[in-house]
């Protein structure tokens, strides 16, 4: 019998073939990679951080046959997670989508600087979206899990000299106004305040069961937000509202 040889892919544990979405002004298809190392009790994709294995994998083969028949409409595809950069070998999966003709988008929480960096300068990558999950002093209470905040910083620092990027918050019940004005006033005073978007809560499928009980912030509660951390940004919106 010929041996099989293993895919150098990551697994891919989930496909939306068409998306308006995951990526401002494109029709995007959206690929998610399993596992995170971040716990963020508010993460409504717990299965795919805590419970990948449950999830069946999705064939690249059905992936790239889909987006050969529909390059016509297809802008891009994002990657996310989950967290993509802890996958070493994103690096094939984002050359074998660039090779088939289309822009890549990477969703990412800033703890892999080396990865985006490896992305960047090999051309991988088109747009970069970076979750920032609180105030900077904040960050170990959310995440659950052991980070070096500095690798954080270095990623807001390698992003915002990259050409097309945002940073986004999920706004969760917690994060509060002055966690939002400290997110706002770090990335000005660093030059990474191109585009900032907030995003709606959902209270579905958390990965820590006690913030589906917790109510979203109102239509009304973002725009005071917004209005408060507009003038830090020459962009800024609120998303999923």
């Amino acid at each position: 019998m010929a041996e099989i040889k293993k895919s150098n892919l990551p697994e891919i544990k989930g496909f939306v073939p068409n998306s308006l979405v995951d990526w401002d002004g494109k029709v995007a298809s959206t690929i998610f990679l399993p596992g995170c190392n971040f716990k963020c009790g508010f993460c409504s994709n717990s299965d795919l951080v805590m419970n990948p294995d449950k999830l069946e994998n999705v064939s690249w083969r059905d992936i790239e046959a889909y987006l050969v028949k529909s390059r016509e409409f297809i802008d891009g595809v994002v990657i996310t997670g989950g967290e993509p950069t802890i996958h070493q070998d994103i690096k094939e999966l984002c050359s074998k989508i660039k090779q088939l003709g289309f822009k890549v988008k990477i969703d990412t929480n800033g703890s892999n600087p080396e990865m985006l960096k490896n992305l960047i300068s090999e051309k991988l990558v088109d747009y970069i979206a970076m979750d920032i999950k609180t105030s900077l002093e904040k960050y170990q209470d959310i995440i659950r899990e052991k980070i070096n905040i500095e690798k954080i910083k270095e990623s807001i620092n390698i992003i915002s000299k990259f050409g097309d990027y945002e940073f986004r918050t999920t706004v969760f019940p917690g994060i509060e106004k002055q966690d939002l004005v400290k997110i706002a006033d770090y990335l000005k005073k660093n030059k990474a305040n191109k585009r900032f978007m907030m995003q709606q809560f959902r209270n579905d499928s958390c990965l820590d069961k006690e913030f589906e009980s917790k109510k979203p912030y109102s239509r009304k509660d973002f725009d005071g937000f917004l209005n408060v951390i507009k003038p830090f940004f020459e962009e800024s919106n609120v998303r999923n509202i």
